[in-house]
Parts: structure tokens; C-alpha cells; sequence
């Protein structure tokens, strides 16, 4: 694909392989599982979260592999950083909508690693520190936080007044509310 990726070919065509590949081996956990019924949502997830190793790797090596001469998707494609994060905002997206669909014993671990880690790593890559994750789920314990303050616990110094048990409940902390 190096070889024959240049300007005007689709990124994502680029990122194709390793989507494939996430893919299966994240659909591959519901087997393990024994819960055969998420292998596709797990499969859409891995999909895009391969998408997002991919576009965060390039866009955090892009100015190294400039200088060192290496190929660099986003480089070689002539793909703006713009358009990567329009991507990789695209991609997070989808991992939480393609998770709704999954069924989990407890989706605490999941939550965590796929809702707001991905997102810090997106964050992180493109040197901005915005969350635009809403949920409530781990950083405040109701519509005032726990000590009544009014504050997540997030805005709060460390450990102030923090009581709340951490993480979203158990179950599937994608699924729709209500």
C-alpha cells in the first residue's frame, strides 16, 4: 500500500489493513467470551479503533518521519491534520455506537479504555485537552457530585470530598439511557 499511496489517495484506504485486521481480533473476544453475539459490534469497534491506532501513530510521527525521510501516511496522501482529526472524531464516534450493541457483564474496563482513553489519545496527538465525552459515568456521581458542591469530581483537587465509587455502573455503559 506505501508503495502506491501518493497525493489524492484516501487515507482510509491506507488505514484499511490494520482496520481489518483490529477487527478480527476484536470480534475474536466475543468468541472467547462465549458471547458469539457481539462479535459484529465488537468487529465495528475494532474496525475503527485500528483506524484510530493507525491515524494517531502517523500524526504523532509526522514531523520525526518528515525529517527523517520516512513514509508518513497523512504526508504521502496529502491528508490535512484537519481531515485526520475529522477522522479520528469520526472513528471515536463509532466505537461508543458500535459498543451500545454489545453485551457486557460488566463494561466498566471497557468504558474506561475505550470511551475516555481513546479520546485522550486523540486529545493528546493533536495537543488539545477537550472532552467531549458527556456522560456523567465516571468523573461525577450525580447532578451535583457527590459532596453537593456542584462540581464534578473531576474539578475538584484530588481526592477532595471524593466518595463516590469509580467507574459507570456495571452493564453495558454504551446502551441508551431511559
Amino acid at each position: 500500500i506505501e508503495l502506491l499511496a501518493g497525493p489524492g489517495t484516501p487515507l482510509l484506504t491506507v488505514t484499511e489493513p490494520t482496520e481489518t485486521a483490529t477487527a478480527a481480533a476484536f470480534a475474536h473476544t466475543a468468541v472467547l467470551a462465549g458471547k458469539p453475539q457481539n462479535a459484529e459490534p465488537l468487529a465495528e469497534a475494532g474496525r475503527l479503533f485500528g483506524r484510530l491506532a493507525h491515524l494517531l501513530d502517523a500524526v504523532e510521527d509526522q514531523e520525526a518521519d518528515a525529517a527523517s525521510g520516512a513514509w508518513n501516511p497523512l504526508t504521502a496522501t496529502g491528508t490535512s491534520r484537519a481531515e485526520a482529526r475529522r477522522l479520528c472524531d469520526d472513528a471515536l464516534r463509532g466505537v461508543r455506537l458500535a459498543l451500545r450493541d454489545a453485551e457486557f457483564a460488566d463494561g466498566r474496563l471497557a468504558h474506561v479504555l475505550l470511551a475516555h482513553e481513546l479520546r485522550r489519545s486523540v486529545d493528546r496527538a493533536f495537543a488539545t485537552d477537550v472532552c467531549s465525552h458527556r456522560s456523567g459515568g465516571l468523573l461525577t456521581a450525580g447532578p451535583t457530585g457527590p459532596d453537593g458542591a456542584g462540581r464534578p469530581v473531576a474539578d475538584r483537587p484530588s481526592g477532595a470530598g471524593h466518595t463516590a465509587s469509580f467507574g459507570p455502573p456495571p452493564g453495558n455503559p454504551y446502551a441508551p439511557s431511559g
